[in-house]
């Protein structure tokens, strides 16, 4: 059984759908006039109403886990930088989840930012570790260079008091004139057994060294088959070192040994050369750590030109005489 309709204007099935005054029991076959409002005749809809079409799947946190992902992966290797961009991806990734985002691109933003994390971080361990060493070689190197200018300094001051000595040369005197003190310049080199300063001040060791061979080509290259011949118009020279702890923490022969230069009397500094010793030598990269007491006796050898006969010991800005 269906509804009847109210009184009210529809289109009249017998007249082609034609608007119509239906007054609840038969139809009116007069027009409905210019000006009258009409209103159509609707179905009654169910009660129930369908379901609503279901609203697209929020996917904003999803989608940017994922960019920051990527992005933190390709920078990884970029300190800082890497580090925060691969922290941000893995905290997206992980609201993204809770949110019940699309679960792919989350996953994914979080498993690539993961490992940008792990590689972003022993980087910028390692760019922190290689900032602060460089700093410290640059303390360093300034130390060097202050200790240079005093030496110079004093060295001019010897100029300029050279008048008064004259004068003083000029008056009679019974007593002998002093002799310069040593003060590890290339003219006036420090005596044996030399103290080192650490970094940070402090004695650090004692060293002596004497040379084993000033001509020592053949030598070297008796040792060992595969040592480097030295270049035309070269030489070894091939020096014993023996160096005695005083730093309470301890030093590194090897260490050590890297701020050790050969050096000529015009002041020229050569650097130690890596080689194959012979039987029962030890070099100095073989050194154990000395600590306040203990002693160790090792060999290393230098390259210079040929005509070079007598030589010095350079650390740290001081000549030292064998």
């Amino acid at each position: 059984m269906t509804d009847t309709p109210t009184a009210g204007w529809y289109p009249a099935p017998h007249a082609n759908n034609e608007i119509r005054y239906w007054d609840g029991q038969r139809w009116a076959e007069s027009a409905p006039p210019a000006a009258a409002h009409t209103t159509t005749l609707t179905e009654h809809a169910p009660s129930g109403s369908g379901p609503s079409p279901s609203r697209g799947q929020a996917k904003g946190l999803a989608i940017t886990a994922l960019v920051l992902g990527i992005v933190a992966f390709l920078t990884s290797l970029i300190p800082w930088l890497g580090l925060a961009v691969a922290v941000a991806a893995v905290v997206l990734g992980i609201f993204a989840l809770a949110k019940r985002q699309p679960k792919g691109m989350a996953v994914t933003g979080l498993a690539l930012g993961g490992i940008a994390l792990i590689a972003a971080l022993v980087i910028t361990v390692a760019f922190s570790a290689f900032v602060s060493t460089a700093s410290t070689s640059s303390a360093s190197v300034a130390e060097v260079g202050d200790e240079s200018a005093n030496a110079a300094d004093t060295e001019g001051d010897a100029v300029a008091g050279a008048p008064d000595a004259e004068q003083s040369a000029a008056e009679p005197s019974d007593a002998e004139p002093e002799q310069p003190s040593a003060d590890g310049t290339a003219q006036n080199p420090l005596s044996q057994p030399y103290v080192a300063e650490g970094w940070l001040g402090g004695e650090n060791y004692s060293l002596t060294g004497r040379i084993m061979d000033p001509n020592a080509n053949a030598l070297v290259e008796g040792w060992n088959q595969f040592n480097s011949d030295a270049p035309a118009g070269f030489k070894y020279v091939v020096v014993e070192l023996t160096m005695t702890g005083i730093n309470p923490d301890g030093v590194e022969p090897s260490l050590a040994e890297l701020d050790l230069y050969l050096a000529t009397d015009e002041g020229n500094r050569y650097s130690s050369e890596f080689i194959v010793l012979g039987d029962g030598m030890a070099s100095m990269s073989d050194g154990p750590t000395l600590y306040p007491g203990s002693v160790f006796t090792g060999y290393t050898a230098y390259i210079v030109p040929e005509a070079a006969q007598s030589f010095m010991l350079y650390d740290n800005g001081r000549y030292i005489s064998f």
